[in-house]
């Protein structure tokens, strides 16, 4: 058998060779090699193609795909902006207890005392100052909460 004709083209016995799979290993190299450049043999490959008839699934797959993407796409959407509503939930809880009071300067101290010229304060003092208040408020939540503790057993007996 043939492969290619005297111009250097596939013969139509080599397209059916290469359609049916029945080439050797080489065979196919030169065949796959030519018809990536010829555009004429190309054409007539996919023309050879054409006349095949496609495999038809049992059940349609478009449904299926279909629910799949929506449901990925309510996933995607729940996941994205049910995180940004509980950011946005502990921010204002965090804002309605007055916890960021302490990192702003208090407007009355400066009314008092318009002559004194104060240093702006740094971002690292006002975080520390805001852990240094909480940690005493935390201390002091504790050592109300204990002796109320120890006393509790004592009135028991």
């Amino acid at each position: 058998m043939e492969l290619f004709n005297k111009e250097g083209h596939l013969t139509d016995e080599g397209l059916r060779a290469v359609v049916d799979g029945t080439l050797d290993e080489m065979g196919r190299l030169e065949a796959s090699e030519h018809l990536s450049f010829c555009d004429s043999c190309l054409v007539r490959y996919t023309e050879l193609l054409a006349d095949d008839t496609l495999l038809v699934p049992e059940t349609p797959l478009t449904p299926t795909v279909l629910a799949r993407v929506r449901r990925r796409a309510v996933r995607v959407f729940f996941n994205r902006y049910t995180r940004v509503a509980a950011v946005a939930a502990f921010a204002v809880v965090l804002w309605g207890t007055g916890v960021f009071n302490s990192l702003v300067p208090d407007r009355t101290i400066r009314q008092q005392e318009p002559a004194r010229i104060t240093a702006p304060i740094s971002a690292a003092t006002r975080v520390n100052d805001f852990f240094r208040s909480a940690g005493d408020s935390i201390s002091a939540a504790i050592t109300n909460i204990l002796p109320r503790a120890d006393a509790a057993p004592a009135d028991a007996k």
